[in-house]
């Protein structure tokens, strides 16, 4: 009698354990089914994101949301966006001013236009700001490097880059972002440093660069004048 009760819940427990198994093997196949789902569908926003991107980069060249600050205060704007909050900050350097006025002018409609297309930017503002940054900076790469030419030397010290640098880029853009970022983007490529630049640092030695050789500059300067009379 024993053994009869004994073999039937024996039955039963073998007969639990391969239902178990059946719901697990469904439960990881579902989930499987919905990462690849997922998966394919960040694929998709990606593609999406980055031909719109490339295409509306045709059009505009903000090269001045390079800048920590202002692409940081971007951000905040595009989750303001996202919430229906405004977004707002206080210290409005020029730059800062410039970007404002972009994304209330411009890129604002492109989100929409994006959106209309199947991208979600709500959710994905990170990921649209990186892409967007990514390309820009790549443009203003391409761009610089075009209207200057490859101006350095391969054998030389950082002192003389810095140097050249003046001596290439016209005076009133010496320091806006879209150079600065060029520029330490090229200095890197050459292997001129050790160690890679950030486009602040780079911006701090070029002001203390100039500044030690303020005479020398003046000098070059007036050169040029009188050279063009």
């Amino acid at each position: 009698m024993f053994q009869t009760i004994k073999n039937r819940f024996e039955a039963k427990r073998a007969v639990w354990s391969e239902q178990t198994q059946q719901r697990i093997a469904e439960y990881a196949k579902q989930e499987q089914s919905a990462s690849l789902r997922k998966m394919d569908m960040e694929e998709k926003q990606q593609r999406l994101l980055n031909e719109e991107v490339d295409k509306y980069l045709k059009t505009v060249h903000p090269a001045f949301l390079l800048k920590p600050e202002v692409n940081k205060a971007l951000l905040n704007m595009l989750h303001a966006r996202s919430e229906g909050t405004v977004s707002i900050n206080i210290n409005m350097t020029k730059e800062m001013r410039k970007a404002y006025s972009f994304y209330h002018n411009d890129l604002k409609i492109f989100l929409q236009l994006l959106e209309r297309k199947g991208f979600k930017v709500s959710g994905n503002e990170e990921l649209f700001l990186n892409t967007f940054l990514t390309k820009l900076r790549e443009k203003n790469f391409r761009v610089n490097l075009e209207q200057y030419g490859d101006f350095l030397p391969e054998t030389v010290t950082l002192a003389d880059a810095l140097e050249l640098y003046f001596d290439t880029v016209e005076a009133e853009y010496k320091y806006d972002s879209g150079k600065i970022d060029f520029f330490a983007v090229y200095l890197n490529q050459k292997g001129i440093t050790d160690i890679p630049l950030t486009k602040s640092r780079l911006k701090r030695k070029l002001k203390q660069f100039e500044r030690a050789n303020k005479d020398e500059f003046k000098m070059k300067q007036l050169e040029r004048r009188l050279n063009g009379v």
